[in-house]
């Protein structure tokens, strides 16, 4: 086939071209076209797009948008369009697009969702939170889990918000922000799906679907058992029977009603005790400080101050205290598990009184336990055991059972009978003792009573001998005596004669004197007179008037 056919005379030769030039330079224009149009593709219109990529699209050519529309409708319109070109190679002619760089991918998290905010749309109503339909702009109900997504940035905003996760020992209380209103608007908790508390909880784990923070509001409730400790700034004081301030602390162990969880945290938990304490503090200050108060003052304000020093009104008070709790908490979702009066302090001067009244009574126990550890307990008859409110028997501190009842069984001698006990075996010992000892007693005595009788009867017979022996010497000592007493009479008779004759004869000498004082002088001047040699005297006196007659006496003698 003959593309040209050149002969003589043709044009070509005109210009000096040959129709062989002429085809060989087209060529190259046509080539050089192609080289250039595939140099312009290659170099202004391929889009290379990596891998976490995107690229969106402007039309630079088309139909004009309205003011209303912030992407163009269809691709037929100029604008921001919906289309997005994702990794890959693409190709744009730049006359008609107009592409940014590229953009990265929306990447989610582990623990966190994206939730989705278009921004074109039909805007939405008056009351409305959340779209319902693909028209609208906002922010779309449900949620984007982790993962890579490929959004239009133009059209989508995304935020990313950590995933609603429950921890062991926690409970959620889910409430639905968006939604119908409840059709009673009286209730704490709503109707599945309504706008507020939901009924339903969510239980330890993670929960994606209900992380949307426009839609849903989980709060993480501690459904775990706590102690409340009423000491310090919680402590109770309630005034006794007769007026005295009475001091109560104790603990009190509570858990929420997993069914009334909800109710429980609409009723009493704000934001604040929510950080505090997660949502612990409100319900313990709110809800069962003022009943225990309350039942403190109605029941504990029956009993006297004195009452409270002793542990039996103290757990009856404890006990009415934990029922009457236990049943109004209760209608509160709150579950008490348990409630312990640590400590009651009354009055100081009425405490320290029974206080040592109290020592006092517990070392009588403690010495009437020691006598009858010695001296062993009465033994009952009739007596039954102590049972405890468990059913079980209850002991004592020496692990026996502690009886109750029965009447004491009496001796012969009337006394109470006891068993066991240190000191009963010591005398049940001694007294077989002294039994031993009493036999072997009784047969010493009978062998020396017999020694005795021998003795006696020998004594006697002996004595009996002597006794006639002694009667015989009391004759002859009779006869002795009457021989003696004749004998001493004769000889009296004798003496008393002897004397007469001396006597006779001394008054017939003082006869011759006429007196007897003259006599006396006599024998005086006859006795004393011889010795005297010279006699130096007074005159006068005493002495010389003893001489003084004898003088004159003298000189009527030389006279005469």
């Amino acid at each position: 086939m003959k593309i040209f056919e050149q002969g003589p005379g043709s044009r070509g030769d005109e210009y000096g071209i040959s129709p062989g030039e002429i085809t060989k330079y087209g060529g190259i224009a046509i080539a050089a076209l192609i080289v250039a149009a595939l140099m312009f593709v290659w170099f202004f219109c391929r889009i290379e797009v990596e891998q976490g990529q995107f690229v969106p699209l402007l039309r630079k050519t088309g139909k004009n948008i309205s003011n209303t529309d912030i992407l163009a409708p269809s691709p037929e319109f100029k604008g921001p369009q919906y289309e997005i070109l994702q990794e890959g190679r693409h190709f744009r002619n730049p006359y008609f697009w107009y592409w940014p760089r590229p953009m990265r991918a929306t990447v989610i998290d582990n623990g966190t969702v994206g939730v989705i905010i278009r921004r074109v749309g039909e805007p939405l109503a008056q009351s409305q939170v959340v779209v319902n339909n693909d028209r609208q702009k906002g922010i779309l109900e449900g949620q984007y889990n982790p993962g890579r997504y490929y959004l239009n940035l133009w059209e989508y905003d995304v935020e990313i918000h950590p995933m609603v996760k429950i921890e062991p020992g926690f409970m959620g209380v889910v409430t639905r922000l968006v939604g119908s209103s409840a059709k009673n608007p009286n209730v704490f908790v709503v109707k599945k799906g309504e706008r507020g508390a939901q009924p339903d909880l969510l239980s330890p784990g993670t929960f994606p679907g209900h992380s949307n923070p426009y839609v849903f509001m989980v709060t993480p409730i501690d459904v775990r058992s706590q102690k409340f400790d009423m000491g310090r700034k919680n402590i109770i004081t309630f005034p006794s029977k007769y007026g005295f301030d009475i001091r109560v602390e104790g603990t009190i162990e509570w858990a929420p009603d997993i069914e009334k969880v909800p109710e429980l945290f609409v009723k009493y938990v704000d934001e604040q005790d929510l950080q505090e304490s997660g949502g612990i503090n409100n319900i313990q200050r709110k809800v069962i400080l003022p009943y225990a108060r309350s039942y403190f003052r109605m029941i504990g304000g029956q009993y006297r101050a004195v009452d409270y020093i002793t542990g039996d009104t103290r757990i009856r008070v404890q006990r009415e205290v934990e029922r009457r709790l236990r049943e109004s908490c209760a209608e509160e979702g709150i579950e008490i598990k348990s409630f312990v009066i640590r400590a009651t302090e009354p009055p100081r001067r009425i405490r320290e009184q029974y206080e040592r009244r109290e020592i006092a009574r517990r070392e009588i126990d403690a010495y009437t336990k020691e006598i009858e550890t010695e001296i062993g307990n009465v033994i009952m008859e009739g007596a039954k055991p102590k049972l405890g409110p468990d059913g079980k028997v209850v002991l004592d501190e020496r692990g026996d059972p502690i009886l109750i009842g029965g009447k004491a069984k009496l001796g012969a001698d009337g006394k109470p009978l006891r068993e066991g006990g240190r000191l009963a075996k010591v005398i049940q010992e001694r007294q077989k003792d002294r039994e031993s000892k009493f036999g072997e007693v009784r047969g010493t005595i009978a062998e020396l009573v017999r020694d005795a009788e021998r003795y006696q009867a020998v004594e006697v017979t002996k004595s009996e001998r002597d006794l006639a022996v002694a009667k015989i010497n009391l004759d002859a000592a009779t006869d002795k005596a009457a021989q003696a007493l004749a004998k001493g009479k004769a000889i009296a008779k004798v003496t008393v004669m002897k004397h007469k004759a001396e006597a006779e004869a001394v008054r017939a000498k003082i006869s011759a004197f006429k007196t007897g004082e003259k006599y006396a002088e006599y024998q005086l001047i006859r006795k004393f007179t011889p010795g005297i040699r010279r006699i130096l005297s007074n005159t006068e006196g005493l002495f010389a008037r003893l001489f003084e007659r004898f003088a004159k006496t003298g000189d009527s003698k030389v006279s005469k």
